[in-house]
């Protein structure tokens, strides 16, 4: 079973060829589309059951049947073949989205201790690895009305993380990301809860903390003590 299904992304058409067939998969392929392979586990009761050929470790996605994919599903699939960045989330005066290949790096700081949003082959690798393999990380939050990118908000892991540029700051952007970005957690990404890391001496951050519904935890083992560790239920306890 092969099928063909032509994507628009911005007027342009991507074709994503959804396929059992390892011929159909490695052609699509080879000529740079994108491929999500029809494949279910060898079952151990059946010993002879043929195991899956190479091509499907390049499949983005691997479903039991047709029935499984969705439109979000599908334009991710051609949009990383493309690599073009995946549309996370939108708020109502912001984009949030992967970074690209083509965003100006940040300058140099504190906020980014290991360089990699300063450095374009770290950027790069973070790319191609995070938002490849876990599907989440940290994005580029975009201004609607200017097309700027201003921050950078979201997930790793269970860790909340933002930092708003300079220019753009006091204007309720972090809240309005971090409150979308918590949605999400919650809802697609099906997390349990969150956590933030915030030093004492940033009152503004843990102000927005606290109005987020996130409570210092109890026992903090950190190795710096001028740093606070919050946590966010994202479901109900048991008996609570």
């Amino acid at each position: 079973m092969t099928i063909i299904k032509n994507i628009n992304i911005d007027g342009t058409q991507y074709p994503v060829t959804i396929s059992d067939e390892e011929e159909a998969l490695s052609a699509a392929y080879e000529a740079g589309g994108a491929i999500i392979g029809i494949w279910a586990p060898p079952s151990p009761d059946i010993p002879d059951e043929k195991e899956a050929a190479p091509i499907f470790w390049k499949c983005l996605y691997l479903v039991a049947s047709p029935e499984e994919l969705s439109p979000q599903l599908l334009e991710r699939a051609a949009r990383r073949r493309a690599d073009l960045p995946w549309l996370i989330g939108e708020t109502s005066r912001l984009l949030i989205r992967e970074f690209t290949s083509r965003d100006p790096l940040e300058p140099p700081s504190g906020e980014d201790g290991d360089g990699v949003f300063s450095d374009w082959e770290k950027r790069e690798a973070y790319r191609k690895n995070q938002y490849a393999f876990y599907e989440h990380g940290l994005w580029a939050l975009t201004e609607k009305t200017s097309g700027q990118i201003i921050g950078k908000a979201g997930v790793t892991g269970e860790e909340l993380s933002y930092h708003i540029y300079p220019p753009f700051r006091r204007r309720g952007y972090a809240r309005e990301a971090c409150e979308r970005i918590i949605r999400l957690a919650r809802e697609e990404l099906g997390l349990a809860r969150l956590w933030i890391r915030i030093r004492k001496e940033n009152t503004a951050s843990l102000r927005l903390a606290g109005a987020l519904g996130f409570r210092p935890e109890k026992t903090v083992n950190g190795p710096d003590p001028q740093e606070l560790r919050l946590i966010l239920p994202l479901r109900k306890q048991p008996g609570a």
